[in-house]
């Protein structure tokens, strides 16, 4: 192992991405002790994680998953998890998603086509109000009523490009891109990989204070992330699964769609 660890400490930042990708898609990664996983990250320059996260962590354009999230919005922290299945295309971005019935605001949809109108979202509310279905601004006070992001942020693609931003801002300031600290951790039974970054201080310079994400050695894209702020209380939780790659229909993100509950 000692002898494969040199090998790829002396692949540029790139081939070390690629590499990293390769030994997850193959189970080799998943074969390997902790300690063999920790020194494989330590012999990582710190540019490979930037290159890892911009173009080998989320492979296509257009998937379906679902995700638990929780999110502080106006200092409160829900206390429970939107449960949400989400139709994702990155170029044109196209997104909708649905409110599942075990999380909180279920029942809810909304509708997103930048191609067809870019400024707005098409949905309603769960519950007795669902049977309103209306445009709202994407940007507006009612979109962010539940949430800080925008709907255009739902994809992957979204964690990539805050990895990409953050340490934009690290090099700035000096400092290193490479995650302050790296260990596996036991989640529910779940061997995972912990990257952190903990940086000077919060947004806009950084996403957050402190960011984690989490893979499970056996997908490409993290199954987990999390963020805190400068006092160290939770600012998000988000659990991914059940990415699947998909090929969409014009149907897909048409609100005449069958299968959605637009009105």
């Amino acid at each position: 192992m000692s002898a494969d660890v040199d090998q790829f400490r002396c692949l540029t930042a790139d081939k070390q991405a690629a590499s990293l990708r390769t030994r997850i898609e193959n189970h080799s990664l998943l074969a390997l002790t902790d300690e063999q996983i920790l020194s494989l990250m330590d012999a990582m320059k710190p540019e490979a994680f930037v290159d890892y996260a911009k173009s080998d962590m989320v492979l296509d354009d257009a998937y379906e998953y679902r995700m638990f999230r929780q999110e502080r919005v106006s200092g409160r922290w829900p206390d429970r998890p939107d449960h949400m299945v989400i139709r994702y295309q990155d170029n044109p971005r196209k997104v909708y998603a649905k409110w599942l019935p075990d999380g909180a605001h279920a029942g809810q949809e909304i509708l997103y086509d930048e191609t067809a109108d870019p400024d707005s979202i098409f949905g309603h509310l769960g519950g007795p109000l669902h049977i309103v279905s209306g445009k709202i601004a994407i940007d507006g006070l009612f979109a962010h009523a539940q949430s800080r992001h925008s709907v255009r942020d739902l994809g992957l693609q979204f964690i990539a490009r805050t990895v990409e931003h953050d340490v934009r801002s690290f090099r700035d300031e000096g400092l290193t891109e490479k995650p302050t600290r790296i260990e596996l951790v036991n989640v529910q039974g779940m061997r995972l990989l912990a990257w952190t970054w903990t940086a000077p201080s919060g947004p806009p310079a950084h996403y957050a204070q402190r960011v984690r994400l989490l893979f499970d050695l056996q997908h490409l894209w993290p199954i987990g992330e999390a963020t805190w702020d400068e006092r160290g209380r939770l600012l998000e939780l988000i659990h991914f699964e059940d990415v699947v790659p998909r090929h969409w229909s014009e149907s897909t993100f048409d609100r005449r769609n069958p299968e959605y509950g637009f009105h």
